[in-house]
């Protein structure tokens, strides 16, 4: 099952990769500033949570904004490409009951073209780092595998969300509610230093702890991530894709039926 779900998406990419460039364009359609709002959003919000956390809260952390970005474009990414995956095959019914295509294409199309937005807005963050004054080092380079770890995560995820969808209507409400728990139970806005000692094994059960300490150590401490912290991250990424793909493939021929 898993072989199916990397293979179908290289033999079907060219719809694929129309299907990418739809949700791109329909997404931006009638925008005076088009994709620009990729980058105002995640910027805005960060400016938003900075007030809130560094100046209000008082929350201490050097280098904030910086620190916050470096958190919030992941989530960002991993929360809209399974939101909007969830329902990427009941939302497209007619192409769903009438052309015969692998139907794994839908969902990843939308993991894709958010995965897209992410790389442009994430690539802003070294840029606006050094502005900040937080120098670039060689460590930037562990971000491509944090990143393809991400990926296949979301991925994972977005294929269990799809599915349970089809059966489930209400499964688009709950993940709203989960994301937002889900949300405040990673390290994002705050640093887990001020997670109580005795919760912090329950936090770093969480990928998306995992994933977001990595980038704060690659990007504000220029550190290589732990290996263990990534041997962690490989481990639920491999969990989330292998059940992913084996709840899809496995009530994917019901599909045509059910929307």
């Amino acid at each position: 099952m898993l072989t199916s779900a990397l293979h179908a998406p290289w033999r079907y990419r060219h719809l694929l990769g129309n299907l990418v460039l739809r949700d791109l364009r329909v997404k931006y359609k009638g925008s005076s500033i088009g994709f620009a709002w990729s980058f105002l959003h995640p910027l805005l919000m960060a400016a938003v949570y900075t007030v809130a956390f560094k100046y209000i809260v008082r929350i201490q952390v050097e280098h904030f904004p910086v620190f916050l970005l470096t958190g919030l474009l992941p989530w960002t990414f991993f929360s809209a490409a399974v939101t909007t995956a969830t329902g990427s095959i009941a939302d497209n019914a007619p192409l769903v009951r009438k052309v015969a295509f692998p139907r794994v294409v839908l969902p990843l199309a939308a993991v894709a073209s958010q995965f897209v937005q992410f790389l442009l807005m994430y690539a802003a963050v070294v840029p606006v780092a050094a502005v900040l004054g937080v120098a670039p080092s060689v460590a930037l380079l562990a971000l491509l595998p944090l990143v393809c770890l991400e990926l296949l995560l979301a991925s994972g995820v977005a294929l269990v969300g799809a599915t349970a969808y089809v059966y489930f209507r209400d499964t688009r409400h709950l993940l709203d509610v989960l994301l937002q728990v889900w949300f405040w139970a990673t390290p994002i806005v705050y640093p887990l230093s001020l997670v109580p000692e005795r919760f912090q094994w329950l936090s770093r059960l969480n990928p998306m702890t995992l994933l977001v300490e990595s980038c704060h150590e690659v990007v504000l401490q220029h550190q290589w991530p732990d290996p263990a912290v990534v041997a962690g991250l490989v481990a639920w990424t491999a969990v989330a894709l292998g059940l992913g793909a084996w709840l899809f493939f496995r009530h994917e021929r019901r599909f045509a039926e059910l929307v």
